[in-house]
């Protein structure tokens, strides 16, 4: 596949310009090293999957920067704490080493990338308030096309580290492995795929990471591939599809690739379009899983349940207090 621009060997891209209609997101996941706590961070400029996105592209070209957003997940034994919150153009800063989206914000100091979280759970808006910090000293410089026309990139900036989560509220401590990943489009993701999956096996200090999409024109891309900060990336032969029982509830399918096959240990994420799975290989080692199906996504239905998830700022945030005025579902879309 080709290899982009993405990529940056002094910060992660932070102020780089996202097009109308394009998007650019940056994710975080990690596991507790004994394997009882997880996390997911994303911070999106252009949510790829924000009705309100969509339904603005609709009206024509639509600018990114009036939908940024964190998503934050803390998944503990018996529970989760979620938030998704989608703000505008207004409550976005960036800079070579800072991006904040309202309150929240990551920045990055050439080792440790700092995740500064102050967000509101849905649906209870409980808050969601600490530091995750990620270790970046060894940064892959790769970038690689997930389509020939080069529309859509990935870099996996650091696909073996360490993170350190710390929050007030709620209470948590404790420090795992952890993957960092970018990527990057200058189209909506369901213009071009139909569904992809990918999964990252961690391998202490190094992990297997498999990407593969597919796209309307009938392309595909299979990326298989071993390696760590360090050492970087390099090609290997890809594992059989071996694939694992559909989502529990919206039956969303998981397509897999694995030499010896996953046992799924528990389903973290099962919406009407999109699976994340906390799986174990044969050996017992943790692997991330998330399985995408961008047919489900783009349709009426499934663009109306949407805003049930997803808190909408109209107003900006304030600069005290919790005055923010958010977008109920009985409005609907913008």
């Amino acid at each position: 596949m080709k290899q982009g621009l993405l990529a940056h060997r002094e910060g992660l891209g932070f102020d780089s310009p996202v097009g109308k209609n394009g998007y650019r997101w940056w994710y975080v996941d990690g596991f507790s090293d004994c394997g009882r706590h997880g996390v997911t961070l994303i911070f999106f400029i252009g949510t790829v999957f924000s009705p309100f996105y969509a339904a603005a592209r609709k009206r024509g070209e639509a600018d990114p920067r009036e939908f940024v957003c964190v998503n934050a997940v803390f998944y503990e034994p018996r529970r989760k704490y979620w938030a998704m919150t989608e703000r505008r153009l207004r409550d976005l800063a960036v800079s070579p080493n800072t991006l904040a989206s309202g309150p929240s914000a990551m920045s990055f100091d050439g080792r440790y990338l700092q995740v500064a979280l102050d967000e509101r759970s849905a649906p209870m808006r409980r808050p969601i308030k600490g530091t995750v910090r990620v270790d970046l000293q060894h940064r892959t410089e790769t970038c690689f096309g997930l389509h020939s026309e080069g529309q859509h990139r990935w870099w996996p900036i650091a696909p073996a580290t360490k993170v350190d989560v710390t929050l007030d509220a709620p209470e948590l401590s404790w420090s795992g492995r952890a993957y960092m990943d970018t990527n990057g489009g200058t189209v909506p993701l369901e213009q071009t795929f139909s569904d992809w999956h990918w999964s990252r096996s961690d391998l202490g200090e190094n992990c297997r990471v498999v990407y593969e999409a597919h796209a309307r024109d009938g392309e595909s891309c299979l990326l298989s591939l071993f390696g760590n900060g360090e050492a970087g990336m390099a090609s290997e032969h890809s594992a059989p599809r071996r694939d694992l029982s559909t989502g529990p509830l919206w039956r969303v399918k998981r397509p897999a690739r694995s030499h010896q096959g996953f046992t799924v240990q528990k389903t973290l994420e099962d919406t009407p379009f999109y699976t994340r799975s906390h799986l174990h290989d044969a050996l017992g080692n943790s692997v991330m899983h998330e399985s995408l199906d961008l047919d489900r996504f783009a349709s009426p239905w499934v663009q109306r349940l949407l805003p049930f998830r997803m808190r909408k700022i109209l107003y900006g945030f304030p600069l005290t207090g919790d005055s923010r005025v958010t977008i109920p579902f009985s409005k609907g879309l913008k």
